[in-house]
């Protein structure tokens, strides 16, 4: 599979793609990224009654909140792996954090969306949680998704590292120094959430869990400027 998206995305001319047949630690981290897809699919329970089927039909956007995740964070490692490759012991044992952090990824993330398709659904899927448990469901959350995007500013960094081993060029150089940064926003975020969460509970743990998970809406605008920083520094570099 990740031989066929490679085939079929679209590269930078300017980069040279190092990875471009999948090792077997690529093999090895695409069959755990199967297995928490399964994992996920394993959690959903069989319909027995047509009021259970609409239960179950309600489960369908945690369901698919989760999968996105999962590809999203898959997706990372894939154009990672791509590029530069993983045949380093440092960048070995971070990707074997990595699958780590990947399978414990799947229940905190598969609990926080059937939580929120019971908030809004007003559905009864066996969540059990207190009220006063929100904040830190939310702090185990943003834990999990900081160590994620964390170990993935590592491999950058580790790439970085090795630039005159990989041959980087000016451009792979700037490319790899701006997907630092773009990691450094996507593991500050839920850093951030966290931080917020835990000062505020110690006041109301409403609050708590609104302000935490208002804090992951900073997203969007820091995204945004970096992708416009982005693209107008890299048009400094010509097309080979």
């Amino acid at each position: 599979m990740r031989n066929e998206v490679f085939k079929n995305r679209q590269h930078d001319p300017r980069i040279t793609y190092r990875g471009n047949s999948a090792s077997r630690l690529d093999n090895l981290t695409d069959a755990v990224f199967g297995i928490a897809i399964t994992l996920l699919i394993f959690n959903l329970s069989n319909p027995n009654s047509f009021a259970d089927l609409l239960t179950f039909t309600k489960t369908l956007p945690a369901f698919l909140i989760s999968i996105s995740f999962i590809v999203l964070i898959w997706s990372e490692h894939l154009e990672f792996s791509e590029i530069y490759t993983l045949n380093d012991s440092k960048l070995t044992v971070l990707n074997t954090i990595f699958i780590a952090l990947v399978i414990f990824y799947v229940y905190p993330l598969r609990f926080l969306t059937l939580f929120l398709t019971n908030f809004f659904f007003s559905t009864d899927i066996a969540v059990s949680i207190r009220g006063d448990q929100v904040p830190y469901l939310m702090v185990y959350y943003g834990f999990v998704a900081f160590a994620l995007y964390f170990v993935l500013y590592l491999f950058y960094h580790r790439a970085l590292r090795l630039k005159n081993e990989l041959e980087l060029n000016p451009f792979e150089e700037f490319y790899t120094s701006s997907q630092k940064k773009r990691l450094l926003i996507l593991f500050s975020v839920p850093l951030l959430s966290i931080v917020v969460t835990l000062l505020i509970n110690q006041f109301s743990f409403v609050w708590a869990s609104v302000f935490g998970g208002v804090t992951y809406f900073l997203y969007t605008p820091l995204m945004l400027w970096w992708h416009k920083d982005f693209l107008m520094k890299s048009k400094e570099f010509e097309y080979v």
